[in-house]
């Protein structure tokens, strides 16, 4: 009965909630800090590297958007990854040069190599990485850049502020809180680094030295970004402020959503910092749980959602209090990416099958 739901849980259940509801509140807490605040010394010269497969109408928003944060000298490198679209014409007729990647080679995955053949043909000495869904502010290279400065062995990434625009696109806000928590623990020199490849800078020397995309644990890797912050020295990972970097992810509706977020839920899940991992899986089970149990601890976790998705896209308070449907969308992504990755062994993505194994 409805009466019963309505009493206070009891102790036992409200100290296992309350445990996972606290583990959320500490990965918020340590998660990477939002922005770069830039200081006064000027940047040199970067070489921009856009990998895109049918990207045709992406890089007609990117580029434009990209161009208010260009400096005299810097080049704009997009490396055509076999599109079917007009992604290079598109590319063409905003001035950037376009590389044709060709057939892709054996033991690759199609990401890694537009961007190692698009850092081996750049000619500055900084290499900014940054995907055809990305938006950027006016300022937003020459912060990532400064970050680099201090940290000049390290890949510098930023974790883009989602801008949604259909309801399937807010399916993605609890992936999106996740994904800003992975990096709670501050890890940058371990073996669980991270890093996110929306946007990511990196000296080209340091690159090249490294490996690069071209490292054997990177040039197949689906999840290309946590690969590559594993093989260089350092890495510093960042979220994003809406108008400084954005993306819009996944606007084609559910399939695009079910493929992009199964490529990633779960073998990401398996390379985030091990305390990371416990907070988030503490945090998720009080979500599913709590809301089973009493309104109360809904009420808590609804609250709590809507402080953390804010700081990620925007989510606002109706998505909060449908954060349910949200729990219940990401288990069974995660479900089928476990099976997958794990059992299938590929995963598809673009019109491909990457090998997870």
């Amino acid at each position: 009965m409805l009466s019963d739901w309505l009493v206070l849980p009891t102790a036992a259940n409200a100290s296992i909630f309350l445990v996972g509801w606290c583990a959320g509140w500490i990965g918020f807490a340590r998660a990477p800090r939002q922005g770069v605040t830039r200081s006064t010394r000027q940047r040199g010269p970067v070489s921009v590297v856009i990998p895109c497969r049918n990207e045709e109408a992406n890089l007609a928003e990117l580029l434009p958007s990209l161009r208010t944060a260009l400096l005299p000298g810097d080049e704009v490198l997009v490396v055509d990854d076999d599109s079917s679209d007009g992604t290079a014409h598109v590319a063409e007729l905003h001035g950037a040069n376009v590389i044709r990647a060709g057939v892709l080679p054996n033991g690759w995955a199609g990401k890694p190599h537009a961007c190692w053949l698009g850092a081996q043909r750049s000619r500055n000495a900084t290499l900014v990485f940054v995907d055809a869904d990305v938006r950027l502010g006016a300022h937003a290279i020459d912060h990532l850049v400064d970050m680099l400065e201090d940290n000049p062995t390290a890949l510098v990434s930023v974790m883009p502020w989602h801008r949604t625009g259909t309801f399937v696109e807010r399916l993605s806000m609890l992936f999106n809180v996740i994904s800003s928590m992975v990096a709670s623990m501050h890890i940058r020199d371990g073996k669980r680094r991270v890093a996110y490849g929306p946007f990511m800078a990196a000296r080209k020397d340091e690159y090249v030295r490294a490996g690069g995309h071209a490292h054997a644990n990177v040039r197949g890797a689906v999840v290309e970004d946590l690969a590559l912050a594993r093989v260089m020295p350092m890495s510093v990972a960042l979220l994003g402020r809406v108008h400084e970097v954005e993306y819009r992810m996944y606007p084609n509706g559910w399939r695009q959503l079910l493929e992009g977020w199964t490529k990633n839920t779960a073998l990401g899940a398996v390379s985030v910092p091990r305390w990371s991992a416990v907070l988030i899986v503490g945090w998720v089970a009080s979500l599913c749980g709590g809301v089973l149990v009493s309104p109360w601890m809904y009420v808590l976790s609804a609250l709590q959602i809507w402080v953390f998705a804010r700081r990620v896209g925007n989510f606002g308070v109706l998505s909060a209090l449908a954060y349910p449907l949200h729990a219940a969308v990401f288990v069974v992504v995660a479900l089928r990416s476990v099976v997958r990755s794990g059992l299938v062994g590929r995963v598809s993505w673009r019109g491909r099958n990457v090998s997870t194994r």
